[in-house]
């Protein structure tokens, strides 16, 4: 009997134990946890400002009845072009080659495909620091490279938005805390400190497309210089930050 006591107390013991070194698992799925109490915001902040810098896509093409002969002119064409945008004071570092390619090109008729020549393409990109010359810069390459010159789009950008951006993000933040505090009071709670803070960048500024060729430079005489505006970039910085509900 007394064995039987003794056994008993001891498995009650043991239950004890488990039983309290499992009470915090139990009891803590029951409460709420911080994540559930919280107020999840997104703000947003935009700032303006002008490009200092831009990036000119251009290049050749040319189809010939052999690869050799649209290389060949594709080649000469584009050297001239490259050092067209030396002169202007574009530095080597600042010039580079994009895409280049060479493809066979085909006439469809009743009696199948029939092959009409190849198709040289080679094109660059071009960071051009100083804006003021610009419109001369395009108007050289195209003067320089001939009919067979192809401009494709100019991307006008900013050297150095960090500035900008840390505005961006100043309003950003104060937006979502305004979003936030908000909240807060038409839900009857007070506002904590932030839990999680995520932030994404973007700059609204899309290329501008270009004409593709360069018939209007035959005459030197009478060319007038292309027209380039390049306008305002808007920096965006979006923010999501949770906030604690105390």
């Amino acid at each position: 009997m007394c064995r039987f006591k003794f056994l008993f107390l001891s498995f009650g013991s043991l239950l004890a134990i488990i039983l309290t070194g499992c009470e915090q698992q139990i009891v803590n799925p029951l409460l709420p946890s911080p994540a559930s109490r919280s107020i999840h915001v997104t703000g947003s902040g935009s700032v303006t400002g002008e490009p200092d810098i831009a990036t000119i896509y251009l290049g050749v093409s040319v189809e010939k009845e052999s690869v050799e002969a649209a290389r060949e002119e594709a080649a000469s064409a584009m050297t001239a072009v490259i050092e067209s945008l030396k002169t202007n004071d574009i530095a080597e570092n600042d010039i580079q080659t994009e895409n280049f390619s060479i493809y066979p090109q085909y006439d469809y008729t009743d009696e199948g495909r029939v092959l009409r020549g190849y198709r040289v393409n080679n094109t660059v990109n071009a960071t051009v620091r100083e804006l003021e010359s610009l419109s001369d810069i395009i108007d050289d390459a195209i003067g320089a490279g001939g009919d067979i010159v192809v401009v494709n789009s100019i991307q006008f950008m900013i050297d150095d938005p960090t500035p900008l951006q840390a505005q961006a993000r100043t309003l950003a933040v104060e937006n979502a805390k305004a979003k936030a505090q908000t909240l807060a009071e038409a839900s009857g709670v007070r506002l904590g400190k932030p839990i999680t803070i995520t932030e994404t960048t973007r700059t609204v500024g899309p290329p501008i497309a270009y004409a593709e060729s360069a018939e209007f430079a035959a005459d030197d005489g009478a060319r007038s210089s292309t027209p380039i505006q390049a306008g305002e970039l808007t920096v965006t910085i979006n923010i999501t930050i949770v906030y604690e509900i105390e």
